[in-house]
């Protein structure tokens, strides 16, 4: 496995999404909480598309929440996937040979930045046993995602990640996300349990 990322050779996705854009700019996004400074504001937020609970707005896991709210146990696909405009989003993931865990549509907002930080929070990511994938639905040019090798890197690669190509990313490495346009950026995220199936291609 790389170290830190590289594009996953499955063909990417060619059709237009904008209609899938668009419907998402209709919602409204769930605040990412746990990464400080970006808790209770709407720089960084979330749908879900498959996870612990039946609405969009069900985007936590159990146990990675620090309050009262309830969280289903149980995986499932929420009410987001049986929109016939989403349809698109099922022929993406049908491609990945994995078993999910979470679905979920990350919006990054027009202008707006993510700083230098990693994503251990989920012991899961860390130790592998489960790897996260992006795939872009609304990107351009301007988005551009940094990966460093270390806390102590200050320069990074960067890269401009295409839309509708799929990409493994190992977000326990230091990372760095700009949003330099006027447009919210939209990735899909899709967390896989790892098996040798997986493996074979990252």
């Amino acid at each position: 496995m790389h170290p830190i990322h590289y594009e996953i050779p499955i063909d990417p996705y060619h059709k237009d999404l904008s209609n899938v854009s668009a419907y998402l700019d209709g919602f409204k996004f769930q605040t990412l909480t746990q990464i400080a400074p970006y808790k209770n504001n709407n720089i960084w937020t979330a749908l879900s598309f498959y996870g612990y609970g039946k609405e969009p707005s069900d985007i936590y896991k159990p146990g990675f929440i620090n309050d009262d709210a309830e969280i289903d146990k149980k995986l499932q696909w929420t009410s987001l996937s049986n929109d016939a405009i989403m349809s698109p989003i099922s022929e993406i993931i049908s491609k990945l040979p994995c078993q999910f865990e979470r679905i979920r549509f990350m919006k990054l907002a027009a202008g707006k930045s993510l700083r230098k930080h990693n994503d251990n929070i989920d012991p899961d990511i860390e130790n592998k046993k489960i790897i996260r994938l992006h795939i872009p639905i609304r990107t351009n040019d301007s988005v551009v995602f940094t990966i460093y090798e270390n806390d102590e890197d200050e320069i990074g690669q960067e890269l401009n990640l295409k839309t509708g190509h799929y990409y493994y990313i190992d977000v326990t490495k230091p990372h760095s996300v700009t949003n330099n346009s006027d447009i919210d950026r939209y990735h899909l995220v899709v967390d896989c349990f790892m098996d040798s199936q997986l493996s074979a291609i990252l």
